[in-house]
C-alpha cells in the first residue's frame, strides 16, 4: 500500500483524515506495517540485487454510494473495536473519546453524496 497517494472527497473529511493519520502512526510505532512502503518497493527489490524491476500502482476507491457506506462503516468499526483502539492509546496517540468521535465521524462521511475514498496499492515485477 502506499497512504502517500489517499484520496478523500467530500464536505467533512476531517474525521476520516485524521483516522488514517493515527493508523499510520500506530503502525509504525507498533511495527504493524509501513504505510508508504509502496513507493520503496523498485528500489527494495533493486538494492536486493534483482536485475531488472517494474513498479506498478493502482488505486482501490470507493466512489459509489454501496461502496463509500460499508467502507465507512467498516472504519468506523474499526474506531469503535479493540485492536486500533487499543494500540493507538497505548502508544499516545489518541484517546477513547476522540476514536468515538471519528466513528461518528466516519458514519457522517458515509451519507455525503460527494463522499469518495481512494488510495494506491502499488506492486512490483522483478527478474534475477
Amino acid at each position: 500500500m502506499e497512504y502517500g497517494g489517499l484520496i478523500l472527497g467530500g464536505e467533512e473529511t476531517a474525521g476520516p483524515r485524521r483516522f488514517y493519520e493515527i493508523r499510520q502512526r500506530m503502525w509504525r510505532a507498533a511495527g504493524v506495517a509501513d504505510p508508504n512502503m509502496g513507493r520503496r518497493l523498485r528500489g527494495l527489490f533493486t538494492q536486493a540485487g534483482f536485475s531488472r524491476v517494474e513498479a506498478f500502482a493502482d488505486y482501490l476507491s470507493y466512489g459509489t454510494p454501496d461502496r463509500v457506506k460499508p467502507f465507512a462503516r467498516d472504519r468506523a468499526a474499526e474506531c469503535r473495536g479493540h485492536e486500533l483502539p487499543t494500540l493507538a492509546i497505548r502508544h499516545g496517540i489518541t484517546s477513547a473519546e476522540e476514536m468515538a468521535e471519528l466513528a461518528a465521524r466516519w458514519e457522517e462521511w458515509a451519507e455525503d453524496p460527494g463522499a469518495f475514498f481512494a488510495f494506491a496499492w502499488c506492486r512490483v515485477l522483478a527478474w534475477a
